[in-house]
Parts: structure tokens; C-alpha cells; sequence
């Protein structure tokens, strides 16, 4: 049985994660990018297929590779994105500097319309060989910031569970909170990232109450090696921590938080060996 995999990529300001389930479907969470290293365009190198597409929400940092999902000619199969932000509202929410991407965000956004039939949506277990990707989100705050209306994934199997944001802050969290379902998938998660790139300003308590029933082992953090508003001290706080392999150091530390900023590339594994079901973890 193959295993699921999942890569956070080493973005800097930005956030790309790639998952790959055990029978050969592609997901891909936001379109970050940095000046030395592409993630679509790495993919491009593996498959030319995204069967399942998440913006978590359209801010630059989220969608920077939005044209080459064009320019690289990749199919894509389903789409997931805050729709029902406005034009208006995304543009208003975004720099001029990012105006093109948006301009593709939308253009793509306009093709998929049209609901998906049961049993084809990439994350049911049936369509996804085992794997449940449960997507989440509330229209509830106010389109002032659109970091409020963003998605948050969650992968499940074999037992283990993942949870993976876009930049959600406080207020979202407590709206998110109140749907029975996401409070199930997230509690007693295994692997946490943490939203808004590990800022204080998407650390929220009332969730890590929620978490802790069983808390994570480990938080990951996505940003760029200048930060000095995190809250990486609070995301080790809550984890419990996880055997973590290092390819350069060539070896292994119990960790309770990684960032791609010192830690690299991510890989989580989630699969059954010979000694029985794992969970691994490697950084760079």
C-alpha cells in the first residue's frame, strides 16, 4: 500500500503544499513561490494533473504561481476557493503589484461552476485511495480581511490527522469552532500548521482547546527568516513533539515545532510498513 504524502514547501513569505495519496492523486494548497524555488514548477517535472486545487483565500502570497497553472499547461481537475468573496473585495484586499495574479485567480475560478457528482470528489475515501480531505471555512466574518474567509484542510488516514489553514485569524477560528464537524476532524490532530504563517496574529487559544483533546505532535510553521511576530514559542507550547529526521544533519531529534525558514522543504508520510502504520516526518 502506498503511503500519503505531503510536502510543505520552503517558500519564504508565502505558503505551497503538496499532497500525494496513496493512489496517485495530486492536491495542491495555495500557489506560493520564492525567488529560488518553484514549487508548480517542480511539480510540472512529476505530473502535468492537479486533481484537486485549494486557494486557501487570494492574497499575493497565496497565488504568486497562479500563471504558470496556465503557462505550464497543468489539467486541472476541481477547484476549491472562497467564492463568495466579491471581485470588489479580493482586488480591495490586494496590492497593485498583484493585480495580474488575481486577474488569473479569477479567469480560473469562472470555469468551475458546476458541482462535482458523489463519489468524484477528490477527499472522499472512495476517490481518493482511503484518504478523507475535509475542507473548511466561514462566510460569517467581515470582508474587511479576507484572511477570515480562509480555507482550512484537513487530511485524514489510517488514524492520522493533518490540519492545514490559509492565514485564519481569531475571529474565523471561533466561527470555525462552532460547526461540530471541523471540531471533530481537527481534534486530536497529529501534525498542526499553523495559520498566518505562525504570526500571533492567526494564534488563537480557544482552538488549541479543541486540539489538545489529544494534542498535536507536532506544529509547522511556514515563513520567511524574518519574522519578529511570531508565535513559535506558543505553537511548541501545545505539541506534544514527534521524532523529526534531518537530510543535512543526517539525523533525528524529537521536535515539537518546525519553520521552512530554518527547517527547509517538510515531508510528512503517513503509510504501513513492516513494523505496522507510521507517521514520519523529514525536513531538509
Amino acid at each position: 500500500m502506498s503511503p500519503l504524502k505531503i510536502i510543505i514547501h520552503n517558500v519564504g513569505h508565502g505558503q505551497a503544499v503538496h499532497a500525494f495519496t496513496p493512489d496517485g492523486k495530486v492536491v495542491v494548497i495555495d500557489l506560493g513561490t520564492s525567488t529560488d524555488h518553484s514549487p508548480l514548477e517542480w511539480l510540472a517535472k512529476h505530473t502535468k494533473t492537479i486533481d484537486s486545487l485549494v486557494i486557501t483565500h487570494p492574497h499575493g502570497d497565496h497565488i504568486d504561481e497562479m500563471p504558470l497553472v496556465n503557462d505550464l499547461n497543468f489539467k486541472v481537475r476541481q477547484l476549491w476557493r472562497p467564492k463568495w468573496l466579491s471581485e470588489s473585495d479580493v482586488y480591495a484586499a490586494n496590492q497593485v503589484a498583484d493585480h495580474e495574479n488575481l486577474g488569473a485567480y479569477f479567469d480560473l475560478s469562472d470555469r468551475y461552476i458546476h458541482p462535482i457528482p458523489d463519489g468524484e470528489l477528490v477527499g472522499d475515501p472512495k476517490a481518493t485511495g482511503g484518504v478523507t480531505i475535509k475542507r473548511f471555512a466561514s462566510r460569517n466574518c467581515g470582508t474587511s480581511n479576507i484572511n477570515n474567509h480562509s480555507g482550512v484542510v484537513v487530511f485524514e488516514y489510517l488514524g492520522v490527522r493533518i490540519v492545514i489553514p490559509g492565514d485564519n485569524e481569531p475571529p474565523s477560528w471561533k466561527e470555525l469552532l462552532k460547526q461540530p464537524d471541523f471540531v471533530r476532524m481537527v481534534s486530536g490532530a497529529h501534525v498542526f500548521m499553523a495559520s498566518h504563517h505562525g504570526r500571533e496574529s492567526g494564534y488563537c487559544p480557544e482552538l488549541f482547546t479543541a486540539l489538545n483533546k489529544g494534542a498535536p505532535r507536532l506544529c509547522v510553521i511556514s515563513d520567511a527568516r524574518v519574522q519578529d511576530t511570531d508565535a513559535r514559542n506558543r505553537y511548541t507550547y501545545h505539541a506534544e513533539g514527534l521524532p523529526i529526521s534531518s537530510r543535512c544533519a543526517r539525523n533525528e531529534k524529537t521536535r515539537a515545532c518546525l519553520t521552512t525558514r530554518s527547517d527547509g522543504h517538510i515531508e510528512i508520510e503517513v503509510g504501513v510498513g513492516q513494523a505496522g502504520k507510521y507517521l514520519s516526518v523529514t525536513s531538509d
